[in-house]
């Protein structure tokens, strides 16, 4: 303990036990597993708090957006209820990468408010990927079977907010064709104050 108490950073750890309590577990983890275990057993323990942060992945949050009041901008209503309602509209927004570990966790979030919310009265679902800086082909299948299940209730799906690499892969995956033209300029307050474009294909 003497030999190695100079290589702990303990302020660093108080700070991460306020700020993030996941990335003090990772670190707690790998740190007390060197401690007792030795180093190469030790290596073990820095894996589970691998697999720690794996499973946080795993269960992004998902935020349900409402208008922010007085203005045209849009937040997560969990975080702020005071947001004004969308009126038949579900407007959802990933907050992490869409991958293989999380998808079906996205596509599941967005069934429930739906079943939540009346699918009757909903006429429009819009996907904000704006917070979502990556996403594989895992997570363009995700969107694809949400449209199939919105289009069997008559509900359109459209995407905003999806940075170039992500719209590459959406168009390449064929998704443009379904839920029409993913630019850079569609917004969700547009789409709230305009006319919903049709899809440009089947």
């Amino acid at each position: 303990m003497t030999a190695i108490y100079g290589l702990l950073d303990f302020p660093a750890l108080i700070r991460m036990w306020s700020v993030s309590r996941l990335d003090f577990y990772a670190a707690a983890v790998a740190l007390v597993g060197v401690l007792l275990l030795g180093i190469l057993q030790g290596m073990l323990a820095a894996l589970a708090s691998l697999l720690l942060l794996l499973f946080n992945a795993s269960r992004p949050h998902v935020a349900f957006l409402g208008r922010v009041p007085g203005t045209r901008s849009y937040s997560d209503m969990a975080r702020h209820p005071e947001n004004e309602p969308l009126t038949g509209i579900i407007a959802f927004r990933p907050e992490a990468s869409v991958t293989y570990v999380n998808a079906d966790t996205v596509l599941n979030a967005v069934l429930r408010r739906l079943r939540v919310s009346d699918p009757a009265s909903v006429r429009l679902a819009v996907c904000d990927l704006s917070a979502s800086p990556y996403l594989d082909l895992a997570g363009s299948r995700m969107l694809h079977e949400l449209h199939g299940e919105l289009a069997a209730r008559g509900i359109p799906l459209r995407i905003v907010g999806a940075r170039g690499r992500v719209r590459d892969l959406l168009r390449a995956d064929g998704l443009e064709g379904k839920i029409g033209s993913l630019d850079r300029v569609s917004t969700l307050d547009s789409l709230i104050a305009g006319t919903v474009p049709e899809p440009s294909g089947a």
